[in-house]
């Protein structure tokens, strides 16, 4: 397989960028950037270096938001030939093939050319042909742990979820993201179903919410909750949080302030579904998971069209929200904004118990949390979940199983997968 990019950019436009003194830390690599500063940061190389950076996220096809820039870097040899070094989700795209690199700048634009190729043997790939698509993702998402890794190295993630009656749902959401590898997952839940969940999910920490007299999220909370925000990598809303005013407020506030990836789950639909263009204006990469009720409630159709149309109106949901849109039932549909489609092959009717979404959404949230890009954390989530649901049914039937079942087969899954 080859996969060429291109791009070209005015250095003037790169000249004018480089008036912000943030503006190199924030495109430029370490390496890449100590490089460029031993020249004097000449804007024809910057500009260079921006062009590789663009090429190479046309190669793979994600644009400049499927990685980090810095992930990118230009370098030179001491020949003076350029290469690509590939970090962090950079790295992890390129993943099994090599990319080359070439640069070229006028008095007035800079261009560069990466071209990728496969470095497996045709046998290799033929090989692989034969290996599920689901479990390809997750295998290429799932990476062994480096021996002097530590939990810091696998990311943090925000829960908020439950609500009085709806403990569970915080619990089950939070232990699945556990079982799934998060270095820390921190659970923001009403104080009174506090003592349920943690003696539930002792590895978690916990941000303790109450609601005002008026049944509000109270300002002291607001605080606890952007607080908990600004630590997380990834944050999980919606699993068993109600509609109250409380519930409301919260979603509105996560909504308003999150920058790093968000999973909106369950209640979380149902309330931003009154409102669905709030969803515009959300900064933060996002991941909805609805059922087909929730997803009829999002449209304002029925459950029945839904389940007529379903690529249709998840594939047209997904351009039009720029959101990652995971539809629930049989074949669960994964579609991102760019039309990329994921048909899931695992699962059963036993898995049709209340509960089953928060295991799910648990781990969809936590390979966000370890900078799993987004299409593949849910994709592969949702193949992973499928098959602990298939390996319940075949060792306690489809009727007495239930979704705590399919967090305690995750470790058996994961021990074969060899993570």
């Amino acid at each position: 397989m080859l996969l060429i990019g291109t791009d070209l950019v005015e250095i003037a436009r790169i000249r004018k960028s480089m008036r912000n003194p943030l503006f190199c830390a924030r495109i430029l690599g370490k390496s890449e950037y100590e490089q460029l500063a031993r020249r004097g940061f000449p804007a024809q190389s910057v500009a260079a270096s921006f062009c590789a950076k663009e090429a190479f996220s046309k190669a793979v096809g994600t644009g400049l938001s499927g990685f980090c820039l810095r992930e990118a870097e230009l370098l030179r040899e001491p020949n003076g030939k350029p290469r690509l070094q590939l970090t962090g989700k950079a790295a992890h795209l390129a993943e099994n093939m090599r990319f080359s690199v070439s640069v070229t700048h006028t008095a007035e634009t800079a261009a560069a050319t990466v071209v990728g190729w496969n470095e497996k043997s045709e046998m290799q790939i033929s090989e692989e042909r034969d290996v599920p698509e689901g479990r390809r993702i997750l295998l290429n998402m799932l990476k062994p742990r480096g021996p002097e890794s530590n939990k810091g190295c696998y990311g943090r993630l925000l829960c908020v979820c439950g609500s009085e009656g709806m403990a569970g749902a915080a619990a089950m959401s939070t232990l699945s993201a556990l079982r799934c590898g998060t270095g820390i997952v921190e659970t923001a839940l009403p104080r009174s179903i506090y003592p349920i969940v943690a003696s539930l999910a002792p590895e978690a920490v916990f941000t303790l919410l109450d609601a005002s007299p008026g049944g509000d999220l109270a300002d002291r909370d607001l605080e606890s909750l952007d607080s908990a925000l600004s630590r997380a990598s990834a944050c999980l809303v919606g699993c068993g949080l109600g509609k109250s005013p409380f519930a409301r407020r919260t979603v509105s506030r996560v909504l308003q302030t999150a920058d790093v990836p968000l999973v909106l789950d369950a209640d979380g639909i149902n309330i931003v579904s009154e409102h669905i263009d709030e969803l515009k204006t959300v900064r933060a990469p996002l991941v909805l998971t609805p059922h087909p009720g929730e997803m009829a409630r999002l449209l304002r159709t029925t459950p029945e069209e839904v389940q007529k149309n379903r690529e249709l109106f998840a594939r047209s949901f997904a351009r039009d929200l720029g959101v990652i849109l995971v539809l629930k039932g049989f074949e669960t549909l994964v579609v991102s904004p760019q039309g990329k489609l994921y048909r899931n092959t695992t699962g059963n009717p036993g898995m049709a118990k209340g509960g089953s979404g928060d295991v799910l959404a648990g781990m969809i949230a936590s390979f966000a949390a370890q900078g799993v890009d987004l299409f593949s954390a849910a994709a592969g989530a949702v193949y992973l979940h499928g098959l602990a649901g298939d390996r319940c049914a075949g060792t306690l039937s489809q009727c007495a199983m239930l979704p705590t079942d399919l967090i305690g087969k995750l470790p058996e899954l994961f021990l074969e997968l060899g993570r």
